[in-house]
């Protein structure tokens, strides 16, 4: 069989795999998990298995379709999401879809569509998608990316196969990286830990400075603002107010602090993933509880949900500034 360029995820891989060589891959598919962890990558390689030119051992990777897809320029394939990061995937954009789908294929047997982010997906979006989902063309597959089933309408995923995709070991994302992008062996581990299994998130690392620093000022925020007094937090809400986009990676680097504070009131240092604050967080985790961390946890969860729908950003910030404690 052949080998697909995907790392790890092998049981989600082999059932694909499968699929093509039989000629049964589903007509609506929804790949869901957390950001960066090889959605995208698993829908372009399907893609490509679907649209290749060769008769076996597909994707071939070589061919003129193969290559059309890598650059997101085959007639055959619709890569739709939203207009803007952090907006939305709105009912014109499926509309199109609709419309696409409805045309036979070009040049292949199938004509595919994937649809990035779609449990942020207007309401009037996803169910503009259920007639295309409940009466597919046959020669039409439909791919949803989005991060967890139990944010989507229950119609739509009823009418889909679930493809869940879950943080790869740190081991897995070593290797790969050291193979696969001639990572240094301490560098590698480093980002490895770092990702939380997410290998996007560490290949983005080793090509965007920008992107470990980002991580840096967010917990350097934190660290400020649990020192803050009260108008020091309003004013740094509105600071943080401005960019949705990067309140949520701000946020979500919070939770992932708070999870490892977590882990050091429970005696698993060992298992923290941001070691190189492991004085400051063991500091927090000895000023709090454990009651007080896991309510924060479940705080910032229900704050980037929020953030996702679209709700006040500036009030938002300011209730989030407000639970966290004073230390």
């Amino acid at each position: 069989m052949q080998h697909w360029t995907i790392v790890g995820h092998e049981a989600v891989v082999r059932q694909m795999q499968v699929a093509v060589m039989q000629d049964e891959v589903p007509h609506a598919l929804l790949v869901t998990g957390p950001e960066n962890v090889g959605k995208s990558t698993l829908a372009r390689t399907l893609a490509q298995a679907l649209l290749c030119s060769q008769d076996e051992n597909r994707p071939c990777g070589n061919c003129s379709a193969c290559r059309r897809v890598e650059s997101g320029n085959h007639p055959d394939l619709l890569i739709v999401a939203p207009e803007e990061e952090g907006q939305q995937v709105k009912i014109g954009q499926i509309r199109e879809v609709e419309r696409y789908l409805r045309l036979t294929p070009t040049e292949a047997r199938h004509k595919i569509a994937i649809i990035f982010n779609f449990d942020d997906a207007t309401v009037g979006a996803a169910n503009a998608l259920l007639k295309t989902l409940e009466e597919p063309p046959p020669y039409a597959h439909l791919i949803l990316l989005a991060r967890d089933a139990d944010n989507l309408l229950p119609t739509i995923v009823s009418r889909t196969q679930q493809l869940p995709l879950r943080p790869l070991e740190p081991s897995t994302i070593t290797r790969a990286l050291e193979e696969r992008w001639q990572v240094p062996a301490e560098q590698a581990r480093r980002l490895a830990r770092l990702s939380g299994g997410r290998l996007g998130w560490a290949v983005t690392a080793i090509t965007e400075p920008e992107h470990l620093e980002q991580m840096e000022r967010a917990f350097e925020t934190l660290f400020n603002v649990l020192h803050s007094d009260l108008p020091t937090r309003f004013d740094l809400a509105q600071e943080l107010a401005k960019d949705d986009v990067l309140l949520a990676q701000t946020l979500e680097y919070w939770r992932r602090a708070w999870r490892d504070v977590l882990l050091l009131q429970t005696d698993n240092a060992p298992s923290i993933i941001h070691q190189e604050h492991v004085e400051s967080l063991q500091r927090i985790a000895e000023r709090g509880d454990i009651a007080t961390t896991d309510r924060l946890l479940r705080t910032l969860e229900e704050s980037l949900d929020s953030l996702r729908r679209h709700a006040n950003t500036r009030l938002l910030v300011e209730a989030l500034l407000l639970a966290l404690p004073t230390l």
